[in-house]
């Protein structure tokens, strides 16, 4: 087996760091300005809102910070401040401080920690399969360290074509620097597994830990990992074996440390988001009423027994929804595949050595099969909550690439083994292994070649519908045409169906009206349509209507509400030309932002 030469490593991870670059910080402003991802334009709402304190003692003030959300008319509020105040000192010193340019320094800012996560995952790959990898292949110590040194930079590739990454990087969303911060913290608190520079790792894993609680409250998520590393690390072990009779001494001076680990972390908390707190003192541990509220709201409404237009889509998704969605579209399904075969060679591995070595384990083995129970218990977790977001599971990434890394090596070792007496055989393999691992992320990333599909739309409406048009759209969606400056001197006038609203004899007599009285009907999303259906209990006959306006024709349409609408235009994503799951297979978070369906209809 040929060892990976520097200059072979080097080529490969600026190819690595090459794809991050360009899947990320290309087409930042692909909806032109319109401001059509709804978080985004909250967000940029509230960066907008905001002003720089006058000194340290106003930033400090939670009553009196115009950095604050609950001074400036946005009480309800369930991010981290982080991100945008970072947004905000950043805007204000490079003169982009107006509403379409600090959306792109948001955006940039999410791909630039995006990026330096394609970094942290080649590192973090390097310690933790440094003892993991001797038993499978049984290599010599050169060939060990290749292995560790290859499945590394696949690790870099993996995460830096990851989907679900690559799309989060186009949008200024708190997610991003969230998910950044959380496995910062991870990283260096893997470095303390090494008693060199112990406190200063511990340090900064409290540092990047608060950032992205600072970002996100989310990040709570991590301690359970952060704190069972440090657990395994200065208690479990003494000099890299299994110590079996702990000393209480020993015990108490973990505590310590972790008791440490927190105290730096809310030190830097208040630091970096006073406003999670109510009153300024340090020592005041009470929080931010506004803010406890937000998250009592926000989960009022994370039900289904619950009206709120935007959780239709999670009314009847199954247990198995979230993990669809991270198959089909957030790794893709070879991707994940590659994913699956890394996680299930970690485990037998794992599995090997507790057979061979009697139990007699190295801490890094300890450390791997708590990442993987960790990870697991959190996606099944996520899997049965009301929400099955894959927006949920964004700090899961980093880590699906480092399996995905070991699942390349297997591979290519499976490769190589097939075609040991043809060394042509395995690198054309294993070239075509990168080009179908590639297949997914380059179609994917076909929507940012190509105007977004509501722009395309609003310009066709603009070129092709009469003047003074009324045109109906659905509320909760972004209503078209857009405004543009080429218009063509065109006027419409907008109404909106209220889809939403529960089907009661009221809703129906104001969508019969609205109906007859429009030329067209405008759907710029799946939003209403891949819906509402799923749930034909709570809207029975809003189910039937779409059923009957986009499948069964003008008869059925007539007898629901007494006129027709035809498709004359639909605009789609340029990959579903080659590739188009069935709408409710996906959730609709991941296409209704950067590539909806646009479909216009004209009343006959």
């Amino acid at each position: 087996m040929m060892t990976i030469k520097n200059k072979t490593k080097a080529i490969f991870l600026l190819g690595a760091f090459f794809l991050a670059i360009f899947f990320r910080f290309n087409y930042l402003n692909w909806d032109q300005n319109h401001h059509l991802h709804p978080d985004e334009r909250f967000l940029t709402m509230i960066s907008q809102a905001m002003r720089l304190p006058q000194n340290f003692e106003e930033y400090f003030n939670q009553k009196k910070s115009p950095l604050n959300p609950s001074n400036i008319g946005f009480n309800f509020y369930v991010y981290g401040t982080f991100p945008l105040v970072l947004t905000k000192y950043l805007a204000v010193n490079l003169g982009m401080d107006n509403y379409n340019q600090i959306t792109f320094l948001g955006r940039f800012l999410s791909a630039l920690v995006d990026f330096l996560v394609v970094v942290l995952v080649y590192k973090t790959a390097k310690i933790l399969l440094k003892e993991i990898l001797k038993l499978a292949f049984r290599q010599t110590r050169q060939v060990q360290d290749d292995t560790i040194e290859r499945v590394s930079l696949f690790s870099a590739f993996f995460y830096a074509v990851s989907v679900y990454s690559i799309q989060s990087a186009h949008f200024f969303i708190t997610d991003t620097f969230l998910n950044f911060f959380m496995f910062g913290s991870f990283y260096f608190i893997l470095k303390t597994i090494k008693n060199q520079r112990f406190i200063l790792y511990l340090f900064f894993s409290s540092l990047f830990f608060s950032l992205a609680l600072a970002s996100k409250i989310s990040a709570l998520y991590i301690l359970p990992l952060n704190l069972g590393v440090l657990f395994l690390t200065k208690t479990v072990f003494i000099k890299d074996s299994l110590f079996k009779r702990q000393s209480l001494f020993r015990i108490l001076g973990t505590s310590l440390f972790i008791g440490l680990y927190l105290i730096v972390s809310y030190f830097f908390l208040r630091l970096f988001n006073p406003y999670y707190f109510e009153n300024p003192s340090f020592f005041d541990f009470s929080l931010n009423k506004n803010f406890i509220t937000s998250i009592k709201s926000l989960s009022f409404f994370s039900n289904s027994e619950v009206w709120y237009p935007p959780g239709v889509q999670w009314i009847n998704k199954p247990w198995y929804g979230l993990l669809l969605t991270t198959f089909l579209v957030g790794l893709g399904p070879i991707n994940f595949i590659v994913v699956l075969i890394g996680l299930v060679s970690l485990l037998r591995n794992l599995k090997l050595k507790i057979k061979n070595e009697k139990l007699q384990l190295k801490i890094k083995n300890f450390i791997i099969l708590l990442i993987i129970i960790w990870l697991i218990s959190y996606f099944i977790y996520q899997s049965f909550q009301f929400i099955k977001s894959i927006r949920y599971t964004i700090y899961l990434y980093p880590f699906f690439a480092i399996f995905g890394g070991i699942g390349i090596r297997v591979i290519s070792y499976w490769l190589l083994v097939i075609g040991k007496k043809n060394k042509n055989f395995y690198y054309v393999t294993r070239f075509t292994l990168y080009v179908i691992l590639l297949i997914w992320p380059l179609l994917f990333f076909t929507i940012y070649f190509h105007l977004h599909t509501r722009v395309e739309a609003s310009e066709w409406i603009y070129k092709n519908l009469k003047n003074k048009s009324t045109i109906l759209g659905e509320r909760w969606d972004d209503p078209l045409p857009l405004p543009m400056e080429k218009n063509y001197g065109k006027v419409f006038q907008i109404e909106l169906l209220p889809v939403f609203d529960p089907d009661t004899p009221e809703k129906w007599q104001k969508i019969k009206e609205l109906l007859q009285k429009s030329d067209y009907y405008v759907l710029s999303s799946n939003r209403g349509w891949g819906s509402i259906p799923t749930v034909p209990s709570r809207y029975p006959l809003m189910s039937q209507y779409y059923q009957a306006l986009l499948n069964d024709g003008c008869e059925k349409q007539k007898k629901i509400v007494g006129v027709c609408y035809k498709k004359i235009k639909t605009f789609e994503p340029y990959y579903y030309k080659f590739i188009k799951y069935p709408d409710n297979w996906v959730e609709e978070t991941f296409t209704v932002y950067d590539h909806p369906i646009v479909i216009i209809l004209k009343k006959i």
